[in-house]
């Protein structure tokens, strides 16, 4: 539904904010005008007058700029404030505070989801399974000798800066003592699951939410020794065996709807207990037992042409168009 203005009359204005990019972008810095231009382009089919902005070092001026052009809604793609992904809170929480209605995930909901230890630590309180994890100044006391472990940045998405070699045993003498002097405000260690990777998308709100089909990563032909995982040169690197070797494929578990419900059941639990709203992404490993293990929770999840929320989403027969109608019927604000 598009907002009416104070005479009554339709608001056909939306504006497209997105973080500003740094002079010389790397390649999943540079995905976000991929997706604002997937967005534009089906805001335009949709009959709104699209405006694109951008917010930069100065904040506040670029946000109250937003306000002078009493849009109808802003379709929030801004993936870092002054460069970190921590502070993305900041953004819905100003637009919120000037009643800017605004696509996706809360300020609140950003806030503890984006920060992967304080989002760990709410979902063991819920009873939402999560793999084991500690900080980086408590590695010496906790790491188990032939056990294996991951080294991943607290608040930036999972692939960032990650690849295999963060990736080690318990008995790694050389880690152990990077990990002594790594930050811990911005690293953590989380026990390395060796099972499935999956994902599932969703649209909604808590207790209308829509599950699209449960993707599964698959790791062709990666040879023994080298760790099954989707890192930075698996989404990013076109040259690299990662990504030339990983794919995703739908339709995985037709002969395991018990783990496939299991799967389903857990994202919408993370929806509901972090009150997650507009668009999100859970993503899993699954244990030995066959227990998900939820990784991450993402917010406003990448929706660029080739990423795996849009693909979930035509997997379930929606256009693109269709979905980013769908997201555009839960805003905030």
């Amino acid at each position: 539904m598009v907002p009416r203005n104070a005479q009554g009359d339709r608001n056909k204005r939306a504006v497209i904010l997105h973080n500003r990019l740094s002079g010389h972008p790397a390649p999943d810095e540079q995905d976000v005008i991929d997706q604002v231009k997937l967005v534009e382009k089906a805001l335009t089919e949709l009959g709104l007058d699209c405006l694109i902005r951008d917010v930069g070092d100065d904040l506040y001026r670029d946000v109250l700029d937003l306000q002078k052009l009493s849009p109808a809604f802003v379709f929030n793609l801004v993936e870092t404030v002054f460069g970190k992904s921590e502070l993305l809170h900041l953004v819905p929480s100003m637009l919120s505070s000037w009643g800017i209605p605004y696509t996706g995930v809360s300020a609140e909901g950003l806030f503890l989801t984006t920060s992967k230890t304080l989002a760990k630590k709410i979902m063991k309180q819920a009873g939402i399974a999560t793999p084991d994890w500690f900080s980086v100044d408590q590695a010496s006391g906790s790491l188990t000798p032939g056990k294996k472990y991951i080294l991943k940045p607290v608040a930036e998405e999972g692939s960032a800066k990650l690849d295999e070699d963060a990736v080690f045993s318990g008995d790694d003498q050389a880690m152990r003592a990077k990990l002594i002097s790594l930050n811990p405000d911005q690293y953590f260690v989380e026990e390395f699951v060796e099972g499935r990777e999956f994902n599932l998308s969703v649209t909604g709100k808590p207790g209308q939410y829509q599950v699209y089909p449960v993707a599964e990563m698959i790791f062709e032909d990666f040879p023994e020794g080298k760790e099954r995982m989707l890192g930075y040169r698996a989404k990013w690197d076109e040259q690299s065996f990662e990504y030339t070797h990983t794919c995703r494929r739908f339709n995985t578990l037709l002969s395991d709807p018990v783990l496939h419900d299991n799967l389903v059941a857990a994202a919408l639990k993370c929806g509901e207990v972090f009150q997650l709203s507009g668009y999100f992404r859970v993503d899993f490993r699954v244990s030995e037992n066959g227990q998900p293990l939820v990784l991450e929770i993402n917010g406003n999840p990448c929706i660029s042409p080739d990423s795996g929320f849009i693909a979930a989403a035509m997997q379930e027969g929606l256009t693109v168009t269709e979905v980013i109608s769908e997201i555009t019927k839960w805003l905030n604000g």
